[in-house]
C-alpha cells in the first residue's frame, strides 16, 4: 500500500523549508549590521583573540538570529495556512528583529552596553537630550527607514517563496549549518581556555555582543576538577598587580587658546571643618575625592584622570602648559609643604589679582583666615570641602553647575572650559566641564578598586569582583545587584580614553 501525505501536511513542509530558507537569509544580514559590534572595539592583536573575534561574531549572532526563528517564526509555519499572511507576519518580525539589533549596535557604539530592562534607566537619562532635539522631520525619517527596511524583508521573503523548490536542489545548506555551530563551539571552547589562564585579549571581548554569555573555565573546567582555583586566583592577582605599563597623557594633542584676563580660584581642604557655609558659593550634594593627602589631591586636580593613569604619567598638565603658553598669572599651594608666610602671601595674590589661576590645598584653619565675600565677587571660586556633619566631601562654587554630583577629575575641565579652551575634554580628562555635562554619572579608581556613582548610588568594584554599594544619602550599605550596564559604560569610558 503506497502512503502519501496529506495536502496539509504537504503545505506545512513547505512552509517550514521556506522559514529555514528565511532565517537564512536573515542570520546573513544580521552578521552584516553586527560588524558596528567589531568596529566598536579595538582589532584583537593576537591571532588567538582573532581567531576568538571571529568565531564568536559569525557563532554567536547566527545562534540568537535562529533562536528568534524557533521561538517566533517557526510556530507561525505551523498555525498559519494562509502563505501571504505567513511572509507579512514573518517579515515584520524579522524587520523589528534587525532594526532592534541595529539599535543595540550603535547604541553599543556610542555607550558600550546593551539594550537590556536594567538598562533602560540609563538608556533614558543618556538619550534623553537627544531624543527630546527630535521634530516631526526625524521622526517621519526614521518611520519611513523601517518602512523600508520592511519593504525589503518583503522582497526577499517573496524571492524566496518563488524560488523554493529551486533552492531545494541545492546542497549548501548544510554547509553553512555545520560552518556555523563550529563557529560557535569553538568560541565557547577557546573562551573557556582564556578564561583558565586569565587571557586578557580574548576576556576584554566578553561583552561585546548582545546576550553574550560565553563559557567560563570556573564553572566548567572547575567542576571537573580540570582547573585549579587557587593557581587561577594566584594569576589573576598578578595580572591586576602590574603597574609596569605607563600612560602617555594626554592621549592625544590639545590645541587651544586661553583667555587671560580671567580669574579661577580652586581650593582643596583634606581635613574636615566645622564650617559648612561659604558666602557667595553653592555646595552641590555630593564630591567625589579618591585621594587620601594633598599633594595627590592637587595633582589630580590639574591633570583631570583618575588615579591608576595619573600615577603611570610623569607628564606635565594640559593646565600647566597652557596657563604658562598664554602668560596666565599661575599659582599653587600646598600646605603641607609651604609655610604661614607663603599662605598669606597667596591670600594677598588672590584677593588683589585681576586674573590667573590659583591652585591650592589648605588647612581648616587657613581656609577660615579667606574672606569668601571677597574672593567670590570677582572670580570664579571652586571650593572642595570636606562636611564634617554630613561625612562626606561637597564642592562649593559660585558656577552654575546643574549636577547634583562632582569629581576632581571634573576640576580641570571646568577650569580650561571657563578660560574658554575650546579643545575636546575627552582629549586631556576623564571628567567634564561643570558648566555643560554630558552625563549624569561619574566613574574613577581608588587603589585598586573601580568607583562609579549616580546619586544616591556609590557602587565600588573590586579587583576580584567582589562590589558594594553605599546610599550616600543613608550613608549606608544597600543590598542591591550592581548595575552591569553601568558598569559596561563606565569602563568604555576609561578605556576608550586611555587607548586613544
Amino acid at each position: 500500500m503506497i502512503y502519501s501525505e496529506s495536502p496539509r501536511r504537504q503545505q506545512i513542509t513547505k512552509h517550514v523549508g521556506w522559514g529555514h530558507w528565511f532565517a537564512l537569509a536573515n542570520i546573513f544580514m544580521a552578521i552584516a549590521i553586527s560588524l558596528v559590534y567589531l568596529f566598536s572595539t579595538p582589532i584583537a592583536d593576537t591571532p588567538i583573540s582573532f581567531i576568538y573575534l571571529i568565531t564568536t561574531w559569525l557563532g554567536h549572532t547566527s545562534f540568537i538570529i535562529f533562536l528568534g526563528f524557533v521561538i517566533l517564526v517557526l510556530p507561525l509555519c505551523y498555525q498559519i495556512q494562509n502563505m501571504r499572511v505567513l511572509r507579512a507576519t514573518s517579515s515584520v518580525i524579522a524587520a523589528s528583529s534587525l532594526a532592534l539589533l541595529a539599535f543595540d549596535a550603535l547604541l553599543y557604539n556610542k555607550t558600550g552596553f546593551h539594550i537590556s530592562f536594567s538598562s533602560a534607566e540609563l538608556l533614558r537619562s543618556e538619550t534623553r537630550g537627544q531624543i527630546g532635539a527630535f521634530g516631526w522631520l526625524q521622526w517621519f525619517y526614521l518611520i519611513l527607514l523601517f518602512i523600508i527596511w520592511l519593504i525589503f524583508q518583503l522582497v526577499i521573503a517573496n524571492a524566496i517563496y518563488k524560488r523554493f523548490d529551486r533552492l531545494r536542489k541545492y546542497k549548501i545548506a548544510p554547509y553553512i549549518i555545520v560552518t556555523f555551530v563550529l563557529c560557535f563551539i569553538s568560541s565557547h571552547a577557546i573562551h573557556v581556555w582564556a578564561d583558565a589562564r586569565l587571557y586578557t585579549p580574548v576576556l576584554k571581548q566578553d561583552n561585546m555582543f548582545p546576550l553574550s554569555y560565553p563559557a567560563t573555565a570556573k564553572t566548567l573546567m572547575a567542576r571537573y576538577g580540570l582547573l585549579d582555583l587557587e593557581n587561577r586566583q594566584q594569576l589573576e592577582e598578578l595580572q591586576y598587580n602590574s603597574d609596569s605599563n605607563r600612560f602617555n597623557y594626554p592621549p592625544q594633542p590639545v590645541y587651544c587658546s586661553v583667555d587671560n584676563s580671567k580669574k579661577v580660584i580652586v581650593l582643596a581642604v583634606v581635613e574636615a571643618s566645622k564650617n559648612e557655609v561659604f558666602a557667595g558659593l553653592t555646595a552641590n550634594k555630593y564630591h567625589l575625592n579618591t585621594q587620601p593627602d594633598d599633594i595627590s589631591l592637587i595633582r589630580q586636580l590639574h591633570y583631570g584622570i583618575p588615579n591608576n593613569l595619573l600615577s603611570m604619567t610623569q607628564n606635565p598638565s594640559v593646565v600647566a602648559e597652557l596657563m604658562e603658553a598664554f602668560e596666565v598669572p599661575y599659582q599653587s599651594f600646598i600646605a603641607s609643604q609651604e609655610t604661614e608666610q607663603v599662605f598669606a602671601e597667596l591670600s594677598k595674590q588672590m584677593l588683589e589679582a585681576n586674573s590667573g589661576l590659583f591652585l591650592a590645598s589648605l588647612t581648616s584653619a587657613q581656609l577660615d583666615q579667606l574672606d569668601f565675600n571677597v574672593l567670590a565677587d570677582n572670580a570664579k571660586v571652586l571650593l572642595i570641602h570636606k562636611n564634617q556633619t554630613l561625612g562626606h566631601y561637597q564642592l562649593h562654587s559660585n558656577f552654575d553647575m546643574p549636577l547634583v554630583v562632582s569629581s576632581n577629575e571634573d576640576i580641570a575641565p571646568t577650569i580650561l572650559q571657563y578660560f574658554e579652551c575650546n579643545a575636546q575634554i575627552s582629549r586631556y580628562s576623564t571628567g567634564q566641564a561643570l558648566q555643560a555635562p554630558t552625563r549624569e554619572w561619574i566613574v574613577s579608581t581608588q587603589d585598586q578598586n573601580l568607583v562609579v556613582l549616580r546619586y544616591p548610588l556609590k557602587t565600588i568594584v573590586g579587583t576580584d569582583g567582589s562590589h558594594e554599594v553605599v546610599n550616600l544619602e543613608t550613608q549606608t550599605k544597600v543590598l542591591k545587584d550592581i548595575d552591569t550596564n553601568l558598569l559596561s559604560r563606565s569602563i568604555k569610558h576609561l578605556k576608550d580614553f586611555s587607548e586613544q
